[in-house]
């Protein structure tokens, strides 16, 4: 397989990216402008195209959201300014009058080398929790509980939330479509 780029600031999601998709991959660290969308497919294709724009080799990135039905699809991939402006303790009271504790979290990777993107995206139904539980994880893992399971991502060990991610499930679409490209 060709060497990827993942374009991240984070060396350790470079070496998940190599570890889940078997391919040789290197990091790159871009200031690259964000679209401003709540859709992580629009947000991730265009960071994609500018990535390989800049780099001119074959690129991953990516762009997870999370869409909580009461409150009509927010923060989408708008998730990362909400934590940051608001933490999840901000969310939580943004819905402490709703019933309605719907969500999703979801990743789109998005794979660029040349003027097609190819996009993958993992998406996790689940609710969100009526309070901040769990030490691990980070971004919305403290108040989301995927469906089926009782503990919110931040409650569970690293190796057990990647087996039901959202990251993990895009990742290996991505791997599949590498796979088949290389024969």
């Amino acid at each position: 397989m060709k060497k990827i780029t993942v374009v991240t600031g984070n060396s350790n999601k470079a070496k998940e990216i190599a570890a889940l998709i078997g391919a040789p991959v290197e990091s790159a660290c871009l200031d690259i402008k964000e679209i401003q969308s709540l859709s992580v497919a629009e947000v991730a294709r265009e960071k994609a195209l500018a990535a390989y724009r800049a780099l001119g080799v074959p690129v991953v990135v990516d762009d997870t959201g999370m869409n909580i039905a009461a409150l009509g699809g927010l923060p989408g991939a708008l998730v990362f300014w909400f934590l940051d402006a608001l933490g999840p303790e901000g969310i939580l009271r943004l819905m402490r009058d709703s019933e309605d504790r719907r969500a999703s979290v979801s990743t789109c990777i998005a794979y660029c080398e040349g003027p097609a993107v190819e996009l993958f995206e993992g998406i996790i139904p689940g609710t969100v929790s009526t309070e901040t539980r769990g030490s691990n994880g980070f971004g919305c893992d403290p108040i989301f509980i995927p469906d089926g399971q009782s503990r919110t991502y931040a409650e569970m060990t690293p190796e057990e939330k990647n087996t039901m991610s959202m990251r993990s499930m895009a990742l290996a679409k991505l791997r599949d479509f590498l796979r088949q490209r290389s024969g």
